[in-house]
């Protein structure tokens, strides 16, 4: 949760960070003191909305996936031969047989991530708020299975002498419009949102942080326009704040 101070027409200053050690079951809540607070938390990030006060609505679905993950393939002493997989991903098309779209990732040290194996599970906001699989997010093993299956079919060599290392599952954070929340919370000072991108997280941090950066370091983002992405593009204003038209507490002007 968040630590701050004031209220009324002048808004919430944020002062710190509530935690508590989950890793060792502690109840004593602690706080972190902090000038400026940047809520990255993936789907779990609509917990904010209690956070901030309802100040900011963040609906949110969570899409929990399963991936699998091959080992390096081995040459005939035993050992890992990282240069007999080839430096090429492949997306596949709809494998009815197994009911997967595979994408299939070589790595730099010769283990193979494969994701869109299907069968992912919607997890709603209430659910995430309550936090849903935040501590277990585990994978499905039929869906491990499937996937397993339909690489060795387009693969001689793993259907013959491949290895899985592991199956795993991730949680997407997804909201309505299939934009991410990013920019700051409204009547709160020192408070910011950088969530919900889906399955792009990764290919856009460097981009989203940079912008987020400059939000809070200089007071506005010159690198990315953050209007699409508002925080409170969800929220239903708690005051119309005058006469005319509006999206949310934006002036649209008069239609007629």
């Amino acid at each position: 949760g968040m630590e701050a101070e004031g209220g009324g027409d002048n808004g919430k200053v944020v002062t710190g960070v509530k935690y508590r050690a989950v890793a060792v079951d502690e109840e004593e809540e602690h706080i972190l003191p902090a000038d400026d607070v940047v809520v990255a938390a993936g789907p779990w990030a609509c917990q904010a909305e209690e956070w901030f006060e309802g100040a900011v609505q963040l609906p949110m679905e969570g899409v929990k996936s399963t991936s699998i993950v091959w080992k390096p393939p081995v040459d005939d002493e035993g050992n890992a031969n990282i240069d007999a997989v080839e430096a090429t991903a492949l997306f596949c098309g709809e494998d009815h047989r197994f009911g997967t779209h595979l994408e299939v990732y070589p790595r730099p040290d010769g283990t193979i991530y494969i994701c869109g194996i299907g069968g992912s599970d919607y997890i709603t906001t209430s659910e995430l708020q309550a936090s849903a699989f935040l501590t277990d997010c585990n994978p499905k093993p039929d869906r491990a299975e499937a996937a397993t299956k339909a690489f060795q079919m387009m693969s001689n060599s793993y259907a013959k002498n491949g290895e899985l290392s592991h199956a795993q599952a991730c949680m997407r954070p997804c909201p309505p419009d299939a934009k991410p929340y990013m920019g700051r919370v409204q009547g709160w000072s020192g408070a910011y949102i950088n969530a919900g991108h889906n399955c792009w997280g990764i290919a856009w941090a460097p981009a989203c942080g940079k912008a987020i950066s400059e939000l809070v370091l200089e007071g506005s983002s010159r690198s990315v326009n953050l209007r699409p992405f508002d925080p409170a593009r969800f929220t239903v204003s708690r005051g119309r704040g005058g006469r005319g038209r509006k999206k949310g507490s934006v002036d649209v002007g008069e239609q007629w």
